[in-house]
């Protein structure tokens, strides 16, 4: 289940590359090969194994003419789609550094 904290990060077995604008993923698994058009690039480069969903959401929502709403929604239908082809993966977010009381 996906949520606004979810992290993801990027299969390092599915080669990419941008060309002119446009990412170019290659399953090597199965020679499945994915064209990414502007705003999917976009998304794809955001993915870092650091940045969470809702921050990815904000990127897409500030750098694009679109309503939050439909940015929210159209990148979320991406990533469980990447997420289900296994191109990324979730990944726990970092602890959060415990501060001992004395």
């Amino acid at each position: 289940m996906l949520s606004l904290e979810t992290i993801f990060k990027k299969n390092d077995k599915v080669p990419w590359r941008v060309i002119e604008g446009e990412a170019i993923l290659v399953k090597v698994d199965s020679g499945e090969v994915s064209h990414l058009n502007e705003v999917a690039t976009e998304i794809w480069q955001a993915i870092d194994g650091q940045r969470k969903l809702s921050d990815i959401i904000k990127h897409i929502h500030d750098s694009f003419e679109v309503k939050r709403e439909e940015a929210e929604k159209d990148t979320l239908e991406f990533l469980k789609a990447l997420a289900d082809k296994k191109i990324i993966i979730a990944v726990d977010p970092p602890e959060k550094k415990k501060i001992k009381s004395k």
